[in-house]
């Protein structure tokens, strides 16, 4: 498994979502996002990034699945943890950092 992007913004069409990263292991891609907003305010989840886009030389578009395979869930939750992904205090500190609070209060 790798991080493939770090990058923190909220998610396009998803505002109450922060994407905190990307991970790819092998051809597939799963994506950590923290909800910001609302009851589920401080929830992590990682998904299975599923690409349906069919000509690559325009946006590229994906849905989000659910991962059946509790083992591999497992090792995906345990290695963001490791990498400090999911550390919502960091994470909280980079946004204030670079001048991004309102993704918080919407």
């Amino acid at each position: 498994m790798r991080i493939k992007n770090s990058n923190i913004y909220p998610l396009p069409g998803n505002p109450h979502m922060l994407h905190l990263a990307t991970i790819e292991k092998g051809l597939q891609e799963f994506v950590v996002m923290a909800c910001i907003r609302g009851p589920k305010r401080g929830n992590v989840y990682i998904e299975e990034l599923v690409f349906n886009t069919v000509d690559w030389s325009k946006d590229i578009f994906a849905n989000c699945k659910f991962i059946d395979d509790d083992a591999l869930a497992h090792d995906l939750a345990r290695f963001v943890d490791e990498k400090h992904i999911t550390d919502m205090k960091k994470v909280f500190d980079h946004i204030n950092h670079i001048g991004k609070s309102e993704w918080l209060l919407g």
